[in-house]
């Protein structure tokens, strides 16, 4: 998948500012791009959402979110790249006070282990959910959090998740 296509889920409306076009430029030519490479996949069509990027075993089919060469279910070696579910539950969480040196949140706000529905529990920052919202098998999914501009305008984004639509 390209990592210039803008990001828009189903039912949510564009990226607001300069407007995206398809081939994810905005309208002054500059573009999304991931923080960092190979972590998650941009959507292709404006109605998906990101993946992060995960391995799959061949075997048994467990699914795990960090590169590995041995599955730590049935221990086959040769595993898969793969996507993963951009859907998911908050399994647990907690709500950030005090900024951290380098951080690029404001504080306050949530960070969450979210277990997908396809198996591996990931941490994550928590956006676009009021913090009183944010609770234990919260339904969420992954969308993508601008942090910064680079050089060129570009918009760099981190993956995050947000509460789903109807699940706040």
């Amino acid at each position: 998948m390209s990592a210039t296509t803008p990001i828009s889920e189903p039912g949510r409306p564009a990226p607001t500012g300069a407007g995206h076009s398809p081939e994810g430029r905005s309208v002054e030519g500059a573009k999304r791009v991931p923080l960092r490479e190979g972590l998650f996949e941009m959507p292709a069509a404006l109605d998906e959402l990101p993946r992060l990027i995960g391995v799959r075993c061949p075997a048994c089919g467990a699914r795990f979110a960090t590169p590995r060469v041995i599955c730590l279910q049935c221990a086959h070696r040769g595993l898969e790249r793969c996507a993963l579910s951009p859907t998911g539950t908050v399994w647990t969480f907690t709500i950030v006070h005090q900024q951290p040196p380098g951080s690029v949140m404001q504080v306050p706000y949530a960070i969450a282990q979210v277990e997908l529905d396809d198996g591996p529990i990931v941490s994550a920052a928590l956006v676009e959910t009021p913090l009183d919202a944010v609770r234990v098998g919260l339904p969420v999914e992954m969308t993508l959090h601008t942090v910064r501009h680079d050089a060129d305008g570009n918009e760099v984004v981190a993956h995050a998740f947000r509460a789903r639509q109807g699940a706040r």
